[in-house]
């Protein structure tokens, strides 16, 4: 990925096995969140292929690869105001949904239903009836996670969703991903080294846009590479 002069991303080869938690570590300017744009089509790569499940999506536009199974979160939380939780995921919901379905006073039920019920499972449900942008850090992020399991998405990409949130809080979401992994693949990044060590099946580290070491959470923490150009400033 080229910006002008820049290379941002270069000779950068990743995996990504379904059913497992991939975390994406590095330093800040590694190329992490720009390689996150990439997959879920945020960002059209200047070189290289992307697949997903076997199909060549690389000039697959945003909308259309959601379509085919990639959910996202963002660094920020990208919330529309005005809106409740609850209306926000009915939204979510009803996205393939034909006109006329929007305006079915059962199927609108059966849609608020829905979103509640997704609530309530998120541990959320006390704030169906709040406005989106009322909500602290935390639960905005949670949020948006929610919105992006609406469509039950085979491959989550999830863009620093532990960043601002208070240890309880990082403790509750990551037992939460390791539930979701059992359902979908997903793809993390983040840096708080603990939590990923402790929820990720397998860890690349990415350096000046490249990965330099890829394994288990095991080998990466063994690794002097990892530890010379990032674990060790990170523990530190």
């Amino acid at each position: 990925m080229r910006f002008g002069p820049f290379t941002v991303l270069s000779e950068l080869d990743l995996e990504v096995r379904a059913g497992e938690v991939h975390a994406i570590i590095g330093p800040n300017g590694a190329g992490k969140t720009t390689l996150l744009h990439v997959l879920a089509g945020d960002l059209l790569p200047s070189a290289g292929r992307i697949r997903f499940d076997g199909k060549d999506i690389t000039f697959v536009p945003m909308y259309r690869r959601a379509r085919l199974g990639l959910g996202r979160s963002y660094q920020i939380a990208r919330l529309f105001p005005g809106v409740t939780c609850q209306q926000a995921l009915q939204l979510a919901l009803q996205r393939d949904s034909p006109a006329r379905d929007w305006l079915s006073r059962g199927r609108c039920r059966l849609l608020a239903e829905r979103a509640l019920s997704m609530l309530e499972t998120a541990g959320m449900a006390q704030c169906a009836h709040q406005e989106t942008t009322s909500l602290s850090h935390g639960l905005q992020k949670q949020l948006e996670i929610v919105l992006a399991l609406a469509n039950e998405p085979r491959l989550l990409l999830l863009d620093e969703p532990m960043a601002g949130m208070s240890a309880s809080e990082r403790i509750e979401l990551g037992a939460r991903i390791r539930l979701l992994a059992a359902r979908q693949t997903i793809v993390l990044v983040d840096h708080d080294i603990e939590m990923v060590m402790s929820i990720a099946d397998r860890i690349s580290v990415m350096h000046n846009g490249r990965i330099v070491v890829e394994g288990s959470p095991s080998e990466v923490r063994a690794s002097r590479i990892a530890q010379a150009i990032y674990l060790g400033a990170a523990n530190a």
